[in-house]
């Protein structure tokens, strides 16, 4: 495929590429002026792409890229375009609604303001009355107003505040801070050898990765190893596409360590001044020859030799790319320590084209009045279950599990921002479940979620286009900080999240604690950006941002990690401590058996936020799912493609048409997120395709508590 055309179709024509000039990508001020547009910051993924909207009258026209922010590289993405599409979407929510019928029945009354306040604040004192502060939960997703949802909460009196990153990516940062003491960004720009596993970069677009990975890999001739059990697009554009046995990615990593230590390929001055543990690891390894990797993974025992002694050689330039999804599996954790290992042995820490530790730009803080400490423990008892793992954030499955038995405690309240967890969590029947036995339930969302569609009060926020947010600082190779102001006005009867915060807050005797306007909190934020003007500069080009990386700041003697022993940990102590494995331990996985497949699954470029589907741009680019099943079972299942599917699993079963393809494994099947919506004010994906969560078993991982995504075997049945 031309690149041209490759750009057209992921960018749906409005992706712009600047040229690669000395080995970084710079900004290019191509196509809109600012003079063009009103400077803000997308909300539609995590990816946070500065944006310029143009409005006429009143009415935003178009969004263009703004090629002042490194990140996004004066690009925007089809579901950028599709922001606007959301503004004016019929099926937004437009005002406060209270439910009158059976939860799920769809009988709601509109409602103003200050009766959806009072309702909701009854209904949260009655049981802070009844149960404590700690008989309510507080569930959000990444947003720049999340800040003040989870203030809220904590105001409150409630420890049970839980975020996202257990359903997303907490096992990637707990891995590769347990082992660098940070997070680092990996410079695929500039890395002249990638291995990604299952990371469906070409597809599934995270700016600046996925740029960077056009840019490395399509213009600079880098190498690209991809392993999937799926042929995915990012597949189509590697060097070379091995479809991995699924759950056997630790043994392929720690082959490829066994030949690059055997064959002394390893940064030996590096691994002196910088590590501990490599003698343990070095005795680890030994038992994983590629020979062994072969009968794991089924890729070629060869070929494993070889990918490891070409990774070895193009250090420090080479990478074994994280990826920034859901755990797999069990021993999610533990495999992506193996990466970081990997990365470690052939010296690519701090280095360009390979690990980068993270820059940031500095930012002021609203000081707000403190609130007391919650006086009961977490229900999801993170700090005792998973010691290691992040209090502030918390694990959505135990909770859910310790929830539903009543303990420690009775939990009946529950406050939702910005997620759907009928659709982000695994067994959509167990958070159904959960659901049902709350007392009380409020959503605060733009659309009528699934979630949303079973609550008792609704809260519509107000489009990211209609409202002004805190400054957000994204950290990176090339860091930068972004501002969402307010393009246009709302134009139906909704809020920012800050508002309805401090509706609640008034009536629940908080007040004190949310006494500022969104106006006063991005002022004090501005007063510390490092340029002049920063507020002003700020509404005017919507972005501060380093254009020049910086590599090898921490290579020195002085420099201290925040690790237990100041070092890059091959072998943890820490882990050892806290009971689990020092070094990465490899354990087969369950295979399928009886005629079942191991489910996994995937998401595109359209598709981040779960209510994307029901745009009629992204809609009209995958307008239902279907499940893709590889030729040779398919004939034994006389299944064709079109054919109407049943697929269970031991928690559910959904509906779905086939694919026949050999683009999977054939013990395996595949099926895409955002379908099968229940509520119906989804209307183009209501009852269209299949939700995953409905197949999804409950497992996580042993470590950090995040949710296994691909540990549930489905049965295929023709309908």
């Amino acid at each position: 495929m031309e690149r041209r055309t490759f750009m057209e179709i992921i960018g749906a024509g409005s992706l712009i590429l600047p040229p690669l000039a000395c080995g970084l990508r710079r900004p290019v001020a191509a196509g809109p002026t600012f003079l063009d547009g009103i400077a803000t910051t997308c909300e539609l993924c995590p990816n946070k792409c500065s944006v310029l909207a143009v409005v006429k009258d009143g009415h935003i026209t178009k969004l263009n890229p703004n090629p002042d922010n490194p990140k996004s590289r004066g690009m925007l993405c089809a579901r950028g375009n599709a922001a606007v599409q959301q503004v004016y979407d019929p099926d937004r929510l437009k005002q406060p609604l209270i439910r009158v019928g059976a939860r799920g029945e769809g009988k709601w009354r509109p409602a103003s303001w200050d009766e959806a306040f009072d309702y909701t604040a009854k209904k949260l004192s009655d049981i802070k009355a009844k149960h404590g502060p700690e008989g309510t939960l507080w569930s959000s997703t990444e947003g720049f107003q999340e800040i003040f949802f989870k203030n809220l909460g904590q105001a409150f009196g409630s420890p049970n505040v839980m975020r996202h990153p257990s359903l997303c990516l907490a096992s990637v940062n707990l891995a590769y801070s347990m082992t660098y003491g940070t997070v680092p960004s990996f410079d695929l720009l500039n890395a002249d050898y990638v291995i990604m596993a299952g990371a469906n970069r070409f597809e599934s677009i995270i700016t600046p990765d996925t740029m960077d990975l056009i840019g490395g890999t399509m213009e600079r001739k880098a190498k690209l190893i991809y392993l999937d059990p799926r042929f995915t697009v990012t597949a189509s554009k590697a060097d070379e596409w091995y479809p991995i046995k699924p759950g056997t990615d630790m043994a392929f990593i720690l082959a490829m360590m066994n030949v690059i230590i055997a064959e002394n390929r390893y940064d030996k001055a590096f691994l002196e001044s910088e590590t501990v543990g490599f003698e343990q690891l070095v005795e680890h390894v030994k038992p994983y020859t590629p020979e062994w990797a072969e009968g794991e993974t089924e890729i070629p025992a060869q070929d494993i030799a070889r990918i490891a002694r070409a990774f070895a050689d193009a250090a420090p330039r080479a990478v074994f790319y994280a990826g920034r999804r859901s755990s797999w599996y069990q021993n999610d954790f533990q495999m992506r320590r193996a990466q970081a290992l990997l990365n470690a042995i052939v010296g690519n820490w701090d280095r360009q084209g390979g690990m980068v530790p993270n820059q940031k730009i500095a930012k002021g803080e609203f000081l707000v009045l403190p609130w007391d400490d919650p006086k009961a423990a977490r229900v999801d008892e993170v700090e005792k279950a998973f010691p290691l793992a992040s209090a502030k954030d918390g694990v959505y499955l135990p909770l859910r599990e310790n929830l539903l038995k009543g303990q420690p405690y009775p939990v009946k309240g529950w406050m939702i921002y910005k997620q759907d967890p009928l659709h982000a969590l695994p067994d959509q029947g167990k958070t159904m479940k959960m659901l049902d036995q709350m007392e009380f339930v409020g959503v605060i969302d733009i659309a009528m979620s699934d979630t949303a569609w079973y609550a008792d009060v609704v809260f519509p926020e107000s489009h990211y286009l209609e409202r002004t947010d805190p400054i957000e600082v994204m950290p990176g190779i090339w860091p930068a900080a972004v501002y969402r102001q307010q393009v246009v006005k709302p134009i139906h009867d909704t809020k920012p999240c800050l508002e309805i915060a401090q509706g609640l807050a008034k009536r629940l005797g908080l007040s004190d604690y949310f006494d500022y306007t969104i106006e006063q909190w991005v002022e004090a934020e501005a007063k510390e950006l490092p340029i002049q003007n920063g507020l002003e500069h700020m509404k005017q080009r919507g972005v501060v941002a380093v254009s020049q990386p910086k590599y090898g700041t921490t290579r020195n003697p002085v420099h201290r990690f925040l690790t237990k022993s100041g070092k890059i940990e091959l072998f943890s102590d820490r882990l050892k401590e806290a009971g689990h494995d020092p070094l990465p331990v490899y354990t087969p996985p369950v295979q399928p058996s009886g005629g079942r497949f191991r489910l996994v699954l995937g998401r595109k470029a359209t598709i981040t936020h779960a209510t994307l589907t029901n745009l009629p741009w992204l809609h009209e680019h995958n307008p239902e799912n279907d499940l893709w099943i590889h030729p040779e079972p398919a004939a034994k299942l006389n299944i064709q493609s079109g054919d109407l599917l049943e697929v269970s699993s031991s928690v559910g079963q959904v509906r779905i048409k086939a694919r026949v393809t050999q683009e999977i494994r054939p013990d395996c099947v595949f099926m895409l997120h955002g379908f099968g919506k229940k509520s119906p004010w989804l209307k183009r994906v209501h009852n269209v395709g299949a939700a995953d969560s409905v197949l999804l078993e409950t497992a996580w991982d042993k470590v950090s508590g995040n949710a296994a995504m691909h540990e549930t075997f489905v049965k295929v049945v023709k309908a």
